[in-house]
């Protein structure tokens, strides 16, 4: 599967004047000095909330003197539980979070794992920015959201797993999906072989497994499957769909600022 990383904003839509895409764009630029930014970056999410810093210092169960020092930048090296409680405390989205940690360390913070999304509107035009079908997924490939163009293929509706949708779902196997053991379902059982292995202790992979191989056709593939069976990335795979067909490629994107989620692509050949 083809796999791009990069940064992920949230789409501005139409909001409230407070809410936080009109905050950013409309703020000043922040100073160079390195205390200087995360002072101002600091300030400026305390005013979002409407918050003083003694009752920011009150939630971290700080002085006042000790937070007025957080926000001076004169706490050197603050660690990862004050962080991500200031973070919590001011509301941030995970990108304003990887903010703060760079603001404030000079390093990435550690991964944020299985969030929910703070804000589905947000994804949903990310979506609808894409016109071929296009689906947002958890770890365990749950759909978070999907975009018309997804919505509008043949899908089982009883499955709101896009693995188990891609699997199980008969009249996709048989027509949509072509060459369907060879070019979908091995490469995928292999993510799930390789996935069982990985986390091993977690539930999601067993009970994923459990679910794909109560169908006849699936656990015959699965003894055969090895997690060394993967896809190359920028694979092409019969789609043989009036639109999207003959061919497309799987393209995963990671978003930087959200570990545990993914957007899937079922991008055209023709238009890549």
């Amino acid at each position: 599967m083809h796999r791009l990383y990069y940064t992920c904003y949230p789409v501005r839509t139409a909001a409230p004047e407070h809410a936080l895409g009109d905050h950013v764009a409309t703020a000043p630029p922040l100073r160079t000095e390195p205390h200087g930014r995360l002072q101002e970056f600091l300030q400026r999410c305390r005013r979002r909330i409407g918050i003083s810093q003694e009752a920011m210092a009150q939630r971290l169960h700080m002085s006042s003197r000790g937070y007025w020092n957080l926000e001076q930048g004169r706490i050197r090296n603050p660690s990862s539980d004050l962080l991500d409680h200031l973070a919590s405390a001011l509301e941030l989205q995970p990108y304003e979070r990887w903010m703060l940690y760079m603001l404030a360390t000079g390093h990435e913070p550690p991964p944020l794992d299985g969030v929910p999304l703070e804000n589905p509107a947000a994804w949903r035009n990310l979506l609808a920015a894409q016109t071929c079908p296009a689906t947002i997924v958890d770890r365990a490939w749950r759909i978070v959201s999907a975009n018309a163009s997804y919505q509008q293929l043949p899908l089982d509706g009883r499955h709101s797993n896009l693995m188990l949708q891609l699997l199980l779902t008969p009249h996709l196997r048989d027509t949509l999906l072509g060459e369907w053991q060879e070019a979908w379902a091995v490469p995928l059982l292999a993510e799930l072989r390789a996935a069982c292995e990985l986390y091993r202790g977690t539930r999601w992979p067993a009970s994923l497994l459990a679910a794909a191989t109560r169908d006849q056709r699936v656990r015959t593939v699965w003894r055969n499957v090895s997690a060394k069976q993967l896809l190359p990335s920028a694979t092409s795979r019969p789609f043989l769909h009036p639109v999207w067909g003959p061919s497309i490629t799987m393209v995963e994107t990671v978003p930087r600022y959200l570990t545990g989620f993914k957007i899937i692509s079922f991008v055209p050949d023709h238009a890549m």
